[in-house]
């Protein structure tokens, strides 16, 4: 249990430290005051879902499709936002998932409510996350 004043990377640390033991994965991001306009949901959202793909033993079919699907597009496109979020479904139903997010006052202000409603779209899904 944390005790008070540990603070986000307490929080983390726990998480780590529970993930192997209870068949979990863990995605940490902490956002960066300095770097708002290089922080948009696209990123964050990417960011997240690479953490919960390095923390499942294969990659799933969903995700590998959706990369060979963007690649063969014209001139390759990156994956959209509603990409990510059916990537990150298709992760979450695999293995419990942790979502840590610091300092989101830090968010640039245009990206706060869109990342928050994709978050809150992301946990109406998965059961597990």
């Amino acid at each position: 249990m944390l005790t008070k004043g540990e603070g986000s990377s307490g929080v983390v640390d726990y998480l780590c430290g529970q993930a192997g033991e209870r068949n979990t994965t863990i995605s940490c991001f902490y956002f960066n005051f300095a770097e708002q306009k290089e922080q948009p949901q696209t990123r964050i959202l990417g960011s997240i879902l690479k953490q919960l793909v390095f923390g499942l033993e294969e990659i799933p079919e969903e995700i590998s499709k959706t990369f060979k699907d963007r690649k063969n597009a014209v001139g390759g496109q990156a994956p959209q936002i509603s990409d990510i979020l059916n990537m990150l479904h298709a992760t979450c139903t695999r293995k419990r998932a942790f979502i840590c997010i610091d300092a989101v006052d830090e968010c640039a202000t245009e990206h706060q409510v869109k990342l928050l409603n994709s978050l809150g779209q992301l946990l109406q899904q998965p059961p597990g996350t």
